[in-house]
Protein backbone atom coordinates (compact mmCIF):
# COMPACT_ATOMS: atom_id res chain seq x y z
CA UNK A 1 0.00 0.00 0.00
CA UNK A 2 3.10 2.11 0.70
CA UNK A 3 4.64 1.81 -2.77
CA UNK A 4 1.56 2.48 -4.25
CA UNK A 5 0.98 5.78 -2.82
CA UNK A 6 4.83 6.50 -3.32
CA UNK A 7 4.13 5.67 -7.16
CA UNK A 8 0.92 7.61 -7.57
CA UNK A 9 3.52 10.39 -5.59
CA UNK A 10 5.87 10.21 -8.36
CA UNK A 11 3.73 9.96 -11.28
CA UNK A 12 2.22 12.98 -10.07
CA UNK A 13 4.75 15.38 -9.57
CA UNK A 14 6.13 14.53 -12.89
CA UNK A 15 2.96 15.12 -14.39
CA UNK A 16 2.65 18.36 -12.43
CA UNK A 17 6.52 19.20 -13.88
CA UNK A 18 5.60 18.49 -17.20
CA UNK A 19 2.63 20.66 -17.13
CA UNK A 20 4.47 23.61 -15.85
CA UNK A 21 8.22 23.48 -17.60
CA UNK A 22 7.28 21.37 -20.95
CA UNK A 23 4.09 21.98 -22.01
CA UNK A 24 2.63 24.62 -24.30
CA UNK A 25 1.15 27.77 -22.44
CA UNK A 26 -1.94 27.01 -24.26
CA UNK A 27 -2.38 23.14 -24.16
CA UNK A 28 -1.53 23.33 -19.55
CA UNK A 29 -3.59 21.42 -17.99
CA UNK A 30 -3.39 22.35 -14.25
CA UNK A 31 -1.50 25.49 -14.50
CA UNK A 32 -2.74 28.96 -15.89
CA UNK A 33 -2.86 28.81 -19.75
CA UNK A 34 -2.02 31.79 -21.66
CA UNK A 35 -3.57 32.41 -25.31
CA UNK A 36 -2.27 30.99 -28.43
CA UNK A 37 -0.75 33.26 -30.61
CA UNK A 38 -2.05 34.18 -34.28
CA UNK A 39 0.27 33.22 -37.01
CA UNK A 40 1.67 35.66 -39.60
CA UNK A 41 0.80 35.38 -42.64
CA UNK A 42 3.44 35.08 -45.80
CA UNK A 43 4.02 38.41 -46.88
CA UNK A 44 5.00 37.16 -50.23
CA UNK A 45 2.09 35.15 -50.71
CA UNK A 46 -1.01 37.50 -50.48
CA UNK A 47 -4.49 35.63 -49.01
CA UNK A 48 -6.84 38.21 -51.28
CA UNK A 49 -6.93 38.92 -54.47
CA UNK A 50 -4.35 41.79 -55.30
CA UNK A 51 -5.56 44.64 -58.01
CA UNK A 52 -3.14 46.67 -60.24
CA UNK A 53 -2.74 50.17 -58.62
CA UNK A 54 -0.72 51.58 -61.69
CA UNK A 55 2.42 51.48 -59.73
CA UNK A 56 5.51 50.03 -61.67
CA UNK A 57 7.74 48.28 -59.53
CA UNK A 58 11.63 47.97 -60.61
CA UNK A 59 12.31 44.69 -62.49
CA UNK A 60 14.82 42.58 -61.60
CA UNK A 61 18.44 43.35 -63.05
CA UNK A 62 18.43 41.36 -66.82
CA UNK A 63 21.50 38.14 -66.07
CA UNK A 64 24.52 38.97 -67.56
CA UNK A 65 25.36 37.54 -70.80
CA UNK A 66 27.63 34.01 -70.76
CA UNK A 67 30.42 34.11 -72.87
CA UNK A 68 27.76 31.80 -75.39
CA UNK A 69 25.24 34.51 -75.94
CA UNK A 70 27.34 37.28 -75.97
CA UNK A 71 27.42 39.54 -79.27
CA UNK A 72 29.28 42.38 -79.81
CA UNK A 73 27.32 46.14 -80.10
CA UNK A 74 27.20 47.67 -83.46
CA UNK A 75 27.73 51.80 -83.30
CA UNK A 76 25.70 53.99 -85.46
CA UNK A 77 27.56 55.25 -87.92
CA UNK A 78 26.91 58.98 -88.27
CA UNK A 79 25.53 60.54 -91.19
CA UNK A 80 26.94 63.61 -93.97
CA UNK A 81 30.41 62.64 -92.20
CA UNK A 82 33.54 63.25 -94.05
CA UNK A 83 34.74 61.41 -96.37
CA UNK A 84 38.28 61.18 -97.98
CA UNK A 85 39.37 61.70 -101.00
CA UNK A 86 40.11 59.00 -103.16
CA UNK A 87 43.68 59.45 -103.85
CA UNK A 88 45.56 56.76 -106.18
CA UNK A 89 48.25 55.30 -106.14
CA UNK A 90 52.10 56.35 -106.61
CA UNK A 91 51.77 54.09 -109.95
CA UNK A 92 48.92 55.48 -111.05
CA UNK A 93 50.07 58.94 -110.43
CA UNK A 94 53.11 58.78 -112.86
CA UNK A 95 51.26 55.62 -114.99
CA UNK A 96 53.35 52.89 -113.63
CA UNK A 97 56.30 54.69 -113.74
CA UNK A 98 56.56 55.88 -117.07
CA UNK A 99 55.61 59.74 -116.59
CA UNK A 100 58.09 61.02 -113.64
CA UNK A 101 57.54 64.53 -113.35
CA UNK A 102 61.12 66.67 -114.01
CA UNK A 103 60.53 68.23 -110.31
CA UNK A 104 61.40 64.39 -108.53
CA UNK A 105 64.63 65.10 -109.69
CA UNK A 106 67.92 65.34 -109.51
CA UNK A 107 67.95 62.75 -106.81
CA UNK A 108 70.51 59.69 -105.27
CA UNK A 109 69.41 55.60 -106.15
CA UNK A 110 70.43 52.40 -105.60
CA UNK A 111 70.95 50.22 -108.57
CA UNK A 112 69.50 46.79 -108.56
CA UNK A 113 71.75 45.76 -111.53
CA UNK A 114 75.04 46.47 -113.88
CA UNK A 115 74.65 49.65 -115.84
CA UNK A 116 77.34 50.64 -118.40
CA UNK A 117 78.15 54.71 -118.45
CA UNK A 118 79.48 55.97 -120.89
CA UNK A 119 81.70 59.33 -121.25
CA UNK A 120 83.30 61.44 -124.14
CA UNK A 121 86.04 58.87 -124.32
CA UNK A 122 85.45 55.13 -122.96
CA UNK A 123 82.84 53.38 -120.68
CA UNK A 124 82.89 52.06 -117.08
CA UNK A 125 80.44 49.92 -115.29
CA UNK A 126 78.20 50.85 -112.26
CA UNK A 127 77.83 47.52 -110.53
CA UNK A 128 74.40 46.58 -108.96
CA UNK A 129 74.29 48.32 -105.08
CA UNK A 130 76.52 50.70 -106.07
CA UNK A 131 74.80 54.69 -105.48
CA UNK A 132 74.13 56.67 -108.60
CA UNK A 133 72.99 60.07 -109.52
CA UNK A 134 69.29 60.26 -111.22
CA UNK A 135 68.50 63.03 -113.40
CA UNK A 136 65.75 62.52 -115.50
CA UNK A 137 63.12 60.14 -116.23
CA UNK A 138 61.82 59.08 -119.60
CA UNK A 139 59.40 56.86 -120.56
CA UNK A 140 60.28 54.64 -117.49
CA UNK A 141 64.27 54.87 -117.75
CA UNK A 142 66.19 56.81 -115.43
CA UNK A 143 68.87 58.99 -116.90
CA UNK A 144 72.14 58.66 -114.41
CA UNK A 145 75.74 59.92 -113.95
CA UNK A 146 77.99 58.44 -111.36
CA UNK A 147 77.99 61.44 -109.40
CA UNK A 148 76.65 64.91 -109.47
CA UNK A 149 79.24 66.68 -111.64
CA UNK A 150 80.11 63.62 -113.62
CA UNK A 151 80.04 63.99 -117.29
CA UNK A 152 79.62 60.06 -117.83
CA UNK A 153 75.79 59.09 -118.36
CA UNK A 154 73.91 55.40 -118.45
CA UNK A 155 70.96 54.69 -118.94
CA UNK A 156 68.33 52.29 -116.29
CA UNK A 157 64.60 51.11 -115.50
CA UNK A 158 63.20 52.49 -112.95
CA UNK A 159 62.19 49.53 -111.47
CA UNK A 160 65.66 48.17 -111.32
CA UNK A 161 66.35 50.59 -108.66
CA UNK A 162 65.02 51.74 -105.36
CA UNK A 163 63.36 54.91 -107.25
CA UNK A 164 59.86 53.15 -106.45
CA UNK A 165 60.68 52.53 -102.70
CA UNK A 166 61.94 55.91 -102.11
CA UNK A 167 58.89 57.59 -103.60
CA UNK A 168 56.36 55.03 -101.96
CA UNK A 169 58.17 55.88 -98.57
CA UNK A 170 57.14 60.40 -99.17
CA UNK A 171 53.99 58.85 -100.53
CA UNK A 172 52.66 57.59 -96.91
CA UNK A 173 53.63 61.27 -95.84
CA UNK A 174 52.02 63.23 -98.83
CA UNK A 175 49.00 60.98 -98.41
CA UNK A 176 48.23 61.72 -95.28
CA UNK A 177 48.62 65.88 -95.21
CA UNK A 178 46.48 65.52 -98.33
CA UNK A 179 43.76 63.91 -96.82
CA UNK A 180 44.30 66.14 -93.81
CA UNK A 181 44.01 69.26 -95.95
CA UNK A 182 40.60 67.94 -97.15
CA UNK A 183 39.61 67.38 -94.28
CA UNK A 184 39.72 70.85 -93.02
CA UNK A 185 38.41 72.37 -96.29
CA UNK A 186 35.27 70.13 -95.60
CA UNK A 187 35.40 71.56 -92.18
CA UNK A 188 35.43 74.76 -93.36
CA UNK A 189 32.83 74.42 -95.83
CA UNK A 190 30.26 72.83 -93.05
CA UNK A 191 31.12 75.60 -91.00
CA UNK A 192 31.33 78.80 -92.76
CA UNK A 193 28.01 80.81 -93.40
CA UNK A 194 27.53 81.70 -96.76
CA UNK A 195 24.23 83.36 -99.08
CA UNK A 196 23.46 80.89 -102.32
CA UNK A 197 24.09 83.04 -105.07
CA UNK A 198 26.42 85.61 -103.06
CA UNK A 199 30.15 86.53 -104.31
CA UNK A 200 31.97 84.95 -101.72
CA UNK A 201 35.43 85.92 -103.88
CA UNK A 202 38.58 87.00 -101.76
CA UNK A 203 38.95 89.51 -104.76
CA UNK A 204 36.90 92.67 -104.37
CA UNK A 205 35.97 93.56 -108.09
CA UNK A 206 31.91 94.28 -107.60
CA UNK A 207 30.95 92.42 -110.86
CA UNK A 208 29.60 89.35 -108.82
CA UNK A 209 28.56 85.74 -109.92
CA UNK A 210 27.31 86.31 -113.64
CA UNK A 211 26.61 84.22 -116.74
CA UNK A 212 26.58 84.82 -120.59
CA UNK A 213 24.24 82.99 -123.09
CA UNK A 214 23.82 79.39 -122.27
CA UNK A 215 24.64 79.37 -118.65
CA UNK A 216 28.12 80.35 -120.07
CA UNK A 217 30.35 81.65 -116.94
CA UNK A 218 31.71 85.19 -117.66
CA UNK A 219 35.16 85.71 -116.92
CA UNK A 220 36.79 88.51 -115.21
CA UNK A 221 39.39 90.89 -117.26
CA UNK A 222 42.14 88.99 -115.05
CA UNK A 223 41.19 85.63 -116.31
CA UNK A 224 39.90 84.75 -113.17
CA UNK A 225 35.71 83.25 -113.04
CA UNK A 226 33.66 85.00 -109.42
CA UNK A 227 32.18 81.64 -109.35
CA UNK A 228 35.53 79.99 -109.33
CA UNK A 229 36.69 82.27 -106.94
CA UNK A 230 33.40 81.91 -104.61
CA UNK A 231 34.28 78.20 -104.73
CA UNK A 232 37.56 78.61 -102.97
CA UNK A 233 36.77 81.70 -100.62
CA UNK A 234 33.89 79.05 -99.61
CA UNK A 235 35.88 76.15 -98.68
CA UNK A 236 34.59 73.68 -101.52
CA UNK A 237 38.33 73.63 -103.01
CA UNK A 238 41.44 74.45 -100.80
CA UNK A 239 43.77 73.11 -103.54
CA UNK A 240 43.74 76.15 -105.72
CA UNK A 241 45.15 79.20 -104.54
CA UNK A 242 44.32 82.18 -106.83
CA UNK A 243 47.45 84.00 -106.57
CA UNK A 244 49.12 80.80 -108.02
CA UNK A 245 47.10 80.59 -111.07
CA UNK A 246 48.99 79.82 -114.03
CA UNK A 247 46.03 79.85 -116.39
CA UNK A 248 42.06 80.28 -116.56
CA UNK A 249 41.02 78.97 -119.88
CA UNK A 250 37.73 80.39 -121.69
CA UNK A 251 35.08 78.19 -120.76
CA UNK A 252 33.90 74.63 -123.30
CA UNK A 253 31.07 73.40 -123.98
CA UNK A 254 31.28 69.68 -123.89
CA UNK A 255 29.19 66.68 -122.71
CA UNK A 256 29.35 65.64 -119.23
CA UNK A 257 27.63 62.86 -117.77
CA UNK A 258 24.79 63.16 -120.62
CA UNK A 259 24.58 66.62 -119.88
CA UNK A 260 25.60 70.19 -121.91
CA UNK A 261 28.61 71.69 -119.06
CA UNK A 262 31.09 74.16 -119.20
CA UNK A 263 34.28 73.36 -118.81
CA UNK A 264 37.16 75.77 -117.15
CA UNK A 265 40.81 74.15 -117.52
CA UNK A 266 42.62 75.86 -114.59
CA UNK A 267 46.52 75.18 -114.33
CA UNK A 268 47.78 76.15 -110.82
CA UNK A 269 50.77 75.75 -108.58
CA UNK A 270 50.58 73.03 -105.45
CA UNK A 271 52.37 71.06 -103.32
CA UNK A 272 52.46 67.77 -105.07
CA UNK A 273 53.98 64.40 -103.98
CA UNK A 274 56.99 65.54 -105.90
CA UNK A 275 57.13 68.72 -104.43
CA UNK A 276 56.07 72.26 -106.08
CA UNK A 277 53.94 71.57 -109.58
CA UNK A 278 52.36 73.15 -112.06
CA UNK A 279 49.02 70.92 -112.36
CA UNK A 280 45.95 70.57 -114.53
CA UNK A 281 42.45 70.88 -113.39
CA UNK A 282 38.98 71.42 -114.85
CA UNK A 283 36.20 72.88 -113.36
CA UNK A 284 32.55 72.05 -114.59
CA UNK A 285 29.64 74.11 -114.70
CA UNK A 286 26.12 72.91 -115.51
CA UNK A 287 22.90 75.28 -115.37
CA UNK A 288 24.45 78.47 -113.66
CA UNK A 289 25.55 75.66 -110.79
CA UNK A 290 29.36 74.77 -109.89
CA UNK A 291 29.39 71.30 -110.42
CA UNK A 292 32.85 69.54 -109.77
CA UNK A 293 36.36 70.42 -109.56
CA UNK A 294 38.65 67.31 -111.17
CA UNK A 295 42.27 66.71 -111.97
CA UNK A 296 43.04 65.22 -115.39
CA UNK A 297 42.46 61.59 -113.29
CA UNK A 298 39.05 62.61 -112.62
CA UNK A 299 39.79 62.43 -108.96
CA UNK A 300 38.44 65.93 -107.15
CA UNK A 301 40.36 68.34 -106.11
CA UNK A 302 40.62 68.77 -101.83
Amino acid sequence: MKSLFITLLILGSAFLAYDYFLARPWDRVIFEKQARPTVAANPSIPDHVVEDDGVVMPSAPAPKPTSDDWKPSIPVIPTNDFSPPSIPSAEATTKNWTMIPKQAFPRSVILKKDVQVKMTVGASTLRAGATAHALASENGILSIAPTATSPARGNIAVLDTNFPEQIHEKYETWKIARIEQARQAWIAGKTKVTTPGKDNSTIANGMGITFGTEGKPVQNPDGSYNLLLAVISAGKVSDVDPKKVVHWSQPALKTIDGKPTWVIDVRYEAKTLFGPMEVDSHAQVRGGQFVRWVYDSGEPLP
